[in-house]
């Protein structure tokens, strides 16, 4: 059973079984694992996906027993992006929800998940991505930019598919990728919108390691133990100051996508609602 923490409206932790992730947590060690666990649809970006995004965050950030937190996915892909299928079940009780919402943790009304990169952002211990499989648009996006490090399969492949579906950069993508590979070659990412793989991420600089699938949690975790051997307070610090500069950029970052998403959805969609999974439930 993949257990963790909520805290309701009045200030009491309750037991949540997740249900788009599995969660394990190694004691001795400091390290836990959460993997996406939807693999049947790739594990897109679902409602109850985006949500239980937020449990994990605050149960990690608040459990003093984790240290760093790798993140995985189960089956052949990491993140298939957003969740064509549109479905709405949230299975997070609606009274929890109702306090993460007041809490201003929940999922927004946006299409570049806005609220979900600013809270990996500010995740105050480590994040490591384990990217066992494809990543695609918005996952490839949550593989890349929201964690401290990257820890990539030779089975990761990476695509940008937004100029073939009439979309636009979003998740801080317009800002970070030219950050880490320069202009122009962000500019042939997102364009020419073609398959790359964990090769190619390992020399743009978007990973710090590339190894055999058999291997992958392995090195992810010795990289997990490494620092969680460190000083956590040292490590949440240095964190911060490194992220500033970037953060402090990221919401008007956010902000003009997703102005410019819905530009790119009217003309080529019309309907936003069809790109929205099923849209944030109403509380």
């Amino acid at each position: 059973m993949s257990l963790v923490q909520v805290e309701n409206a009045e200030g009491v932790l309750e037991d949540y079984e997740l249900r788009s992730f599995s969660w394990t947590l190694n004691e001795e060690t400091g390290v836990a694992v959460a993997t996406f666990n939807s693999p049947k649809n790739m594990n897109s970006l679902t409602q109850n996906l985006r949500w239980e995004l937020f449990v994990i965050l605050e149960h990690a950030a608040r459990d003093e027993d984790v240290r760093v937190l790798v993140w995985t996915g189960e089956g052949r892909a990491f993140c298939a992006g957003a969740d064509l299928a549109g479905s709405s079940e949230v299975h997070l009780p609606r009274h929890l929800m109702k306090a993460m919402h007041a809490r201003k943790f929940s999922p927004g009304a946006d299409l570049v998940l806005m609220k979900e990169t600013l809270a990996f952002w500010d995740f105050p211990k480590v994040s490591i991505a384990a990217v066992n499989g494809l990543a695609v648009g918005g996952g490839a996006n949550i593989a890349l930019f929201w964690h401290d490090m990257v820890v990539c399969s030779t089975a990761a492949r990476f695509k940008y598919p937004f100029a073939q579906l009439g979309l636009t950069p979003e998740l801080g993508s317009s800002k970070l990728m030219p950050l880490h590979v320069g202009l122009a070659r962000t500019k042939e990412i997102m364009f020419v919108g073609g398959w790359f793989g964990a090769a190619r991420a390992l020399e743009l600089g978007l990973c710090n390691k590339v190894v055999e699938p058999g291997e992958l949690m392995g090195a992810a975790l010795a990289l997990a133990e490494k620092v969680a051997e460190q000083n956590p307070e040292a490590i949440r610090l240095s964190k911060q100051v490194l992220n500033h500069h970037f953060r402090v950029q990221l919401e008007q970052v956010l902000q003009e996508e997703q102005d410019v998403i819905v530009q790119s959805v009217k003309i080529h969609h019309g309907d936003i609602k069809q790109l929205m999974g099923g849209g944030v439930s109403k509380l």
